[in-house]
């Protein structure tokens, strides 16, 4: 996917990547306290008619990044692709900006940057790239989910709600996820932004649906309909201010470990806010150095 730099030199840059995008939220808990706080307690939400009440079942829909795990998957993706020599330094500033903007909580027009990475993407097979993010899910994230997370999934499916992921990403990142996190794996219970998949199983390079910012909503409002699900009987849970529409529309909505701007919005509309912690692992994280990067343009990784 990559391409070689000026006159087939690959300059070297050393990125302390995590120490601008991985800036930790308002006062996380410790993985022992999150977890205490939130089995030791019922949800507060069944008080409204959620978790464990006789009313009829909905579905708790769950973001992916900073809400299930602790991080950004993507931008994983992306430090995987550099590494692999497969990231230009281009796309790679490109992406810095909307990651900064996304961890601040603005994330409007990152549209942009999806289709680029799509793009970049075209000609891949989608069973190809569906096998290499799967590997790399397993071995890069499976230890960052948060760890107040499973407990309310698990009251959740104990009270016959089903689990659905709910995140910008594409199919690929959210289908793995889905199958590492325990929530639903049918593809078409999958809710995600879409890469478009041609005839030959190939990808088009076009985004066949984006679920990014009020696209989460009218994505997730389309498989509602599907399934005969009433949105007020749902469950959301995010750390997006992006998200806020979607939460707006349905009956729960929870912000877990929000960024800035949704954690004043929700107060201001007396919303619940949930700490579910941060992975012990993210207290040892590398530094990376990459030899690989070049400035002639190369792929990004999903959502």
């Amino acid at each position: 996917m990559g391409e070689k730099g000026l006159a087939g030199v690959a300059p070297t840059i050393v990125v302390n990547i995590d120490a601008v995008v991985e800036t930790p939220k308002p006062e996380p808990q410790r993985a022992a306290e999150a977890t205490a706080a939130v089995t030791a307690a019922p949800a507060t939400s069944s008080d409204r008619g959620g978790v464990g009440d006789g009313q009829k079942k909905g579905v708790a829909f769950f973001d992916l990044d900073h809400t299930i795990i602790d991080t950004n998957s993507s931008w994983h993706w992306m430090q995987h692709e550099i590494h692999n020599g497969r990231v230009g330094a281009g796309f790679f500033f490109t992406a810095l900006y909307w990651f900064a903007r996304y961890a601040a909580g603005f994330g409007a027009g990152a549209e942009r940057a999806g289709a680029e990475a799509a793009e970049l993407y075209a000609g891949t097979a989608e069973e190809e790239l569906q096998h290499e993010v799967e590997r790399f899910f397993h071995k890069e994230l499976a230890h960052r989910m948060r760890p107040g997370c499973a407990p309310v999934m698990q009251k959740h499916a104990a009270a016959g709600e089903r689990c659905i992921i709910c995140t910008s990403s594409w199919q690929h990142p959210a289908r793995s996820a889905a199958r590492l996190f325990d929530c639903e794996t049918d593809p078409a219970d999958v809710i995600s932004s879409v890469m478009e998949v041609d005839a030959a199983g190939m990808l088009s390079g076009k985004i066949a649906k984006v679920a990014f910012g009020d696209g989460k909503y009218h994505v997730t409002k389309e498989w509602a309909d599907a399934n005969d699900v009433d949105l007020m009987q749902c469950h959301f849970y995010t750390d997006s201010m992006s998200d806020v529409l979607l939460m707006e529309k349905v009956g729960f909505p929870i912000a877990v470990n929000p960024d800035a701007r949704l954690r004043a919005h929700a107060k201001e509309r007396g919303w619940e806010i949930h700490d579910w912690g941060i992975a012990e692992s993210q207290m040892k994280k590398p530094r990376y150095s990459y030899g690989c990067l070049n400035f002639s343009g190369a792929a990004a990784g999903p959502g």
